[in-house]
This record gives C-alpha cells, structure tokens and sequence, in this order.
C-alpha cells in the first residue's frame, strides 16, 4: 500500500513524525515535571522540619515535647505517607502518630539535604538533621521523611495527563496533516477522473485549469493524446489506401484469370485464382491488424448491448429460414475499451460462426467481473473437438472444407482481442456445442 500510494506515504510520514515529536517532548516533559516535584518535595521536607523545629520545647524536666500538631494534618494519620522523629539524649524518642511503632532510621553521614532511603515503611524521602539540644546535652536528630509512593502518585497522575493531553494533540495534528495531504493532492484525483473520462471517450482532452504545478504534465499528456490520434489517423489512411491499391491490382488479376479461363487456360486460370484468392486473405487480415493498432488508444470506448443487439437482428435475419434462434442477455450500461468497429468485427465473426453450426439456437451474453467484460457466444451445434480449439485460431485454419470461408474471421478475431489486451479461447457450451469465452477491459467507471 505504502509503495502505491503517496497518500498513505505521505501521511504515514506525518504520523510517524508527529508521534515521534510527541513521545519527546512527552519524555522531556515528564523527566522535567519529576524535577520539579522532587524538589517541590524536598522543599516542604525542610519546610517541615523548621515547623519542627520551632515546635520543639524541653521541659522543666528536661524532657522534650511537641505542644500542638504540625499543620499538615497527614502526620496525625497513621501510616500516611508523611512523618518525623526527634531523638534525644538518654533515649527519649519523639514520633509523629503517622509513625506508629516505627522508626526512621538516622545516618550522620547525610545531613541536611534530603535523599532516597529504605526502611520498614518502605521507600522514603527522608531529610534529617542535628538541632543543638542544650549546653553540654548532645545535639537532637530530627527526621523529616515523606514515602516515595507518594511522590510518585502525583508523578503518575501529571503522566497520565500529559499523556492524554499528548494523545489528543496527536489525533489533532495527524488529522490534520491527513486533511492537508487530501486537499494538496485533490488536483491529482481530478486529473485521474479526468483520464478516465478520456479513456471513456466522453472528452477528447484533459482541463487545462489546474493548479500550476501539474499543468506541464496536463499540457504533455494532451500533447501525447493530439499526437496518438493523429499519428493513428494517418496510419489507418496509409492502410486504407494500400489496401484499396492492391485490390485494384488483385481484381485486375483475376479478370485476367477469367480471360485465360475463357481461352481454355483453365490450370493458369486456377492458379493465378488461388494466389489471388491467398493475398486477398493476407490483405484483409491485415488491415484487422491495422485496425487494431488503436489497443490502448485513449478515447475508446464501445455500447456492449448496443452493438451485440445489431449483430443479432443482422444474424437473425440472415437465418431466418433455418429457424435459428438468436438470444442476447447483456446488462443496457456496460462498455467496453474497444473501436466500436473492431468490437463488432470480433462479436459478428463469432456469432456468425456459431449460426453456421448451430441446430437451433444461438445465444449471446455479456457481464462484468473485475474490471474486464466477460463475453460468451454459444451454439447447440456439433462443437469442436478439444484437440482442434487452439487451431481454429490459426490464419487459414478451416476444420470443414466443405463450407465456405477463407479460414480468416478466428485469427483475426483473436489478433484483435489480444491487441486490444483481453484474451479469446473455445469450450464447450451448456447448449451441447461450442461456447466462445472472450475477456476484454472494460471502460473505467
């Protein structure tokens, strides 16, 4: 698909890029917002630890006592996530509720900068620092610690935002960049309707106004179709007019023949008959090729229906005394990419073949099937022995000498249907006879 298509090229290619840059600037964000909320963290970490600080009174005993709550109502809750412990001297420990009967655990080697620890109460943030507890009194270890479960909820839930938030901004622009490319390469699905319609036969040239950058290629495409035509004109003249110059020589010929007839030369007469005769066949077979020069000539196009109906009042009526019936089953709008002469020549050799043979039916059909016009001429006639199907085909071929003909209408049926890219063959007919299959293409929709 991608191979075929700039469409799909070119938006797979936004849509890689636009992912790409999101999924970045989604990283980036999100290592910067883990900063910040890290250090956001740590500065209310010693934020609490000053309150703590200020709080901390030593009674008239000398024991130590926090006299009301901090103001961050998640140390009064056990097991929120936020705590702080304040040793003494001889023991005494101090613990927010949060702590219940754990402990934070305390190392004199990190001091005053808030760090990444593992205790009992799982992952932690934990900031701790020596006060200065009295004159001669060792100095108090006050702990400060926040789990890292809770630093990374918060982290998760900007993640899940930023990613949403990123999703949305994909579709948008991707959509976009889908609607961008659709609309820039609109003018390419015009010229390609406006080809068909050439093919078609229902115009003779592309539109000459379309955008700037495909109008030299409109212009050498009309160019290309003028030149086509007109070289297709010429040679078609060139043989019409060769073909009529040597009928004109082959009839002198055998007038000829006929006056060595007369004058009892009959074995010079008959041979001079049959060259004549062997020529005329040449001559018109090609001229069927000449006429078929036309394969894949824009502008071709030919009424199936149509033209078979023709065939068949012509056929009927020149069977009428035989009592052959002749039957047409096509759909009215099927057409296909054929001259309409050389359409009739290929369905009127076929069909005036199978009304030779047939005993008393005649039936012809059209259908479509991918792009191609299937064709069928059928006879309840004797058939073809399988052996000779291909042979008939050959220039000259005749399976009957008895019945006239030159053995000329099969192989120029099949030089013109091969032209014209389709294919011909013979099998046997539901009728008990023969059934001649054609494909050809048909005329773009």
């Amino acid at each position: 698909m991608l191979r075929n298509s700039f469409r799909a090229r070119l938006i797979v290619g936004a849509v890689l890029w636009i992912s790409i840059g999101l999924l970045m600037s989604g990283f980036v964000l999100s290592r910067l917002f883990d900063e910040l909320v890290v250090r956001q963290f740590d500065h209310d970490l010693t934020d609490h630890a000053e309150e703590l600080r200020s709080l901390l009174e030593r009674r008239s005993d000398g024991t130590l006592a926090i006299p009301r709550s901090l103001s961050d109502p998640r140390f009064a809750v056990p097991g929120s996530g936020l705590y702080w412990q304040i040793e003494g001297a001889g023991g005494q420990v101090l613990r927010s509720p949060s702590l219940e009967r754990e402990s934070l655990p305390f190392d004199a080697a990190e001091l005053d900068h808030p760090r990444r620890v593992i205790t009992n109460l799982g992952p932690l943030r934990l900031y701790q620092q020596l006060v200065p507890a009295g004159e001669g009194d060792p100095p108090l270890r006050l702990s400060i610690g926040v789990a890292q479960r809770t630093i990374d909820a918060e982290l998760s839930h900007f993640d899940l935002a930023l990613a949403a938030s990123l999703a949305v901004i994909a579709i948008g622009l991707s959509g976009a960049a889908a609607l961008q490319v659709t609309l820039g390469l609109r003018p390419l699905g015009r010229l390609r309707r406006a080809l068909t319609e050439v093919r078609g036969g229902r115009v003779e040239r592309l539109p000459d106004d379309l955008p700037h950058e495909v109008a030299p290629l409109v212009q050498d495409l009309n160019a290309m179709i003028g030149s086509n035509s007109e070289m297709l004109r010429r040679a078609r003249t060139q043989a019409g007019t060769l073909a009529h110059s040597l009928k004109t020589s082959l009839a002198v010929l055998l007038d000829e023949a006929q006056q060595l007839k007369a004058t009892g030369q009959s074995d010079s007469a008959a041979i001079v008959e049959a060259q004549c005769l062997k020529m005329q066949r040449q001559i018109d077979y090609e001229m069927a090729r000449a006429r078929a020069a036309a394969r894949g000539t824009l502008g071709l196009a030919c009424a199936v229906k149509e033209t078979m109906a023709g065939i068949v009042s012509a056929l009927a009526q020149l069977n009428r005394r035989r009592g052959i019936e002749i039957q047409l089953d096509a759909p009215e709008d099927l057409t296909v990419a054929c001259d309409p002469q050389d359409f009739s020549e290929i369905i009127g050799n076929l069909a005036d073949n199978a009304a030779k043979w047939a005993r008393s039916t005649v039936r012809l059909s059209a259908g479509l099937s991918g792009g191609l016009v299937i064709l069928s001429i059928e006879d309840d006639g004797p058939g073809i022995p399988e052996k000779d199907r291909e042979t008939v085909f050959t220039l000259g071929a005749r399976l009957d000498e008895s019945t006239a003909g030159f053995g000329l209408g099969l192989a120029v049926t099949r030089e013109l249907v091969t032209h014209y890219g389709g294919r011909v063959w013979i099998e046997t007919s539901p009728l008990g006879g023969t059934r001649a299959r054609v494909e050809l293409p048909a005329v773009p929709g």
